[in-house]
């Protein structure tokens, strides 16, 4: 079961997006398979599609695709600092940072 930490800079970033109905954060994160092992993940406004795994976490409705969940760890924690966008970590390593919220949605 995933689970997401988000922290109040995070929030407060966040709830400055006018949502439509049904909408939401895809955390879309890939697999990268090379020299140095990786994961690629994108932040995006979208709705939820039929094989999301969906959370809400402080009113913030989170889409995560079953094939990205795989990619992640159980618990990830989202944060962010003024400059540098949004950054996704777990408890054990920061998974990446510098990331900037898709606004085209899907």
């Amino acid at each position: 079961m995933m689970k997401i930490d988000i922290r109040d800079k995070a929030v407060e970033e966040l709830s400055q997006i006018t949502f439509q109905e049904d909408e939401g954060i895809r955390i879309l994160a890939e697999f990268v398979g090379t020299c140095s092992i990786a994961t690629d993940i994108e932040l995006s406004v979208a709705k939820a599609k039929e094989d999301d795994f969906v959370l809400v976490e402080k009113g913030i409705n989170f889409f995560v695709p079953k094939g990205s969940v795989a990619s992640l760890p159980e618990e990830i924690i989202l944060d962010f600092k003024n400059g540098m966008g949004f950054k996704i970590s777990s408890k054990e390593e920061t998974l990446g940072y510098n990331f900037k919220l898709n606004n085209h949605r899907r």
